[in-house]
């Protein structure tokens, strides 16, 4: 079955009002394999907002992960729980060294990292830190794969520099995943309902309709431009004023 992916980072109003860039960021990719298995990669990161580098620090850690797992790929073919936590120190080895070169403390690239590594008939996961990745089950629900981490106050939460690991959580499912979604902070509360710790139903399924009913490259490319307007447009803005990314992954056809 053919993946089909959408994503967008989009900047926040306050950090329109604040002249500051976007500091989420969002690398995502379909593997070939040699025997023809598309293997769907995505990771989604959000700088702290305390962070002086955090834009840079958010772009490092994705870009690093996918690499990370596009090179184990090439080489072995499979990804397993042990690789996991290699991506998590490649990815702290890196926000290190640039903290090195640049002659700051490794706290100003704090960041967060979730991602995916989703073949036919397993899938890897990994998360530190807030927001959410959210699949899709078989009963036509939407789960998420873990709760996002937050510290003692709604705003606070860990990051992938701290070298203890001790938030980092990973996950090697049999599952064959359809589905999935992968989010910041940003859209938490749109996203998810937080009296029952659940996903919002309606809100993944009005997004995937779409993304289900597109059977051309050139549809799918619509409805990125169309997702990048919604992001950033008033609805949105209303309802949060931080960074927010969105990605979405399908290969589910809509029924006709």
């Amino acid at each position: 079955m053919m993946w089909k992916a959408i994503g967008k980072s989009v900047v926040g109003v306050s950090h329109l009002q604040g002249n500051t860039a976007c500091e989420d960021a969002l690398q995502y990719t379909v593997y070939t394999s040699p025997e023809e298995e598309e293997i769907l990669i995505a990771f989604v990161s959000d700088g702290a907002g305390s962070a002086k580098q955090a834009a840079m620090a958010s772009q490092l850690a994705v870009t690093t992960a996918l690499g990370f797992v596009q090179e184990q790929l090439q080489q072995q073919g499979v990804l397993a729980e042990k690789h996991l936590y290699q991506l998590a120190d490649q990815v702290y080895d890196a926000l290190q060294q640039q903290a090195y070169i640049r002659q700051l403390p490794l706290e100003e690239f704090s960041c967060t990292l979730l991602g995916c590594v989703v073949f036919n008939s397993y899938a890897c996961f990994i998360q530190v830190g807030d927001g959410a990745i959210v699949k899709y089950n078989d009963n036509d629900f939407y789960t998420p794969v873990w709760w996002p981490h937050n510290g003692e106050y709604m705003n606070t939460t860990a990051f992938i520099n701290d070298n203890s690991f001790r938030y980092l959580k990973v996950l090697v499912t049999e599952e064959a995943i359809t589905e999935l979604a992968l989010f910041t902070d940003g859209l938490q509360m749109l996203a998810l309902n937080y009296e029952t710790e659940t996903a919002h139903h309606p809100f993944f399924k009005d997004m995937f309709k779409w993304l289900r009913f597109a059977s051309q490259p050139e549809e799918v490319a619509i409805l990125n431009g169309k997702l990048e307007e919604y992001l950033g447009g008033a609805l949105i803005n209303k309802l949060t004023d931080d960074d927010k990314t969105l990605f979405l992954a399908t290969r589910l056809q809509q029924p006709q």
